[in-house]
């Protein structure tokens, strides 16, 4: 008798684990406004020189997601390109034209899709399109060289988000990659997140 009760109750008892998620709650990611911080690298190609040199990159965000899916942002990058000239070498030497090194700041609005890998980890693939400054400008577009250069930008990416034991936290990888139109300069962004879901 003792022995079919014990078998019983550990039955019982590894149906019941199997079917109680951890804590007695099912997992859900947090959705609703966030803010997230952003700092990694940034580089450009094309120019004389094929590629810039990896510089920092600063990006900060506010968004909402929408739906258990779909989210949207707002973000301000910051990065620069670094000793890549795009505007030609004068006659005769291995001297820019204009800047061979410029700033270049984004305000983008973005959208991203959450796929669901795991319970906490998310592939998040991305569009992105917006204004952008260039200073100083790193071709004449305009006939006067020493003016900053502002121009639209669109790109896409892709990510990964992983929704931390810290309830409000999620943090995750981005690869970014933007045109900007005009000067016709392709810019790449590479950097970890941290997101705040309130």
């Amino acid at each position: 008798m003792r022995k079919s009760v014990l078998v019983a109750a550990l039955a019982l008892s590894t149906t019941a684990l199997a079917a109680t998620p951890p804590e007695g709650v099912e997992y859900k990611p947090r959705r609703g406004f966030f803010t997230e911080t952003d700092i990694g690298m940034f580089f450009t190609l094309g120019g004389e020189n094929t590629y810039s040199n990896a510089q920092s990159y600063l990006q900060l965000g506010v968004g909402y997601d929408l739906t258990e899916t779909l989210s949207l942002g707002l973000h301000f990058g910051l990065g620069s390109s670094a000793a890549n000239c795009f505007a030609g070498y004068l006659p005769d030497s291995d001297i820019c034209a204009l800047s061979d090194n410029f700033t270049v700041a984004f305000g983008d609005m973005t959208a991203a899709y959450h796929v669901r890998m795991t319970d906490r980890f998310y592939l998040t693939p991305k569009v992105a399109a917006g204004y952008t400054r260039l200073d100083p400008a790193p071709v004449d577009v305009s006939g006067d060289p020493s003016r900053t250069l502002h121009a639209l930008n669109a790109g896409v990416g892709i990510g990964i988000e992983y929704g931390t034991m810290m309830d409000h936290f999620s943090v995750g990888a981005d690869f970014l990659a933007r045109y900007v139109f005009g000067p016709n300069i392709p810019t790449f962004a590479l950097f970890p997140r941290v997101k705040y879901t309130f």
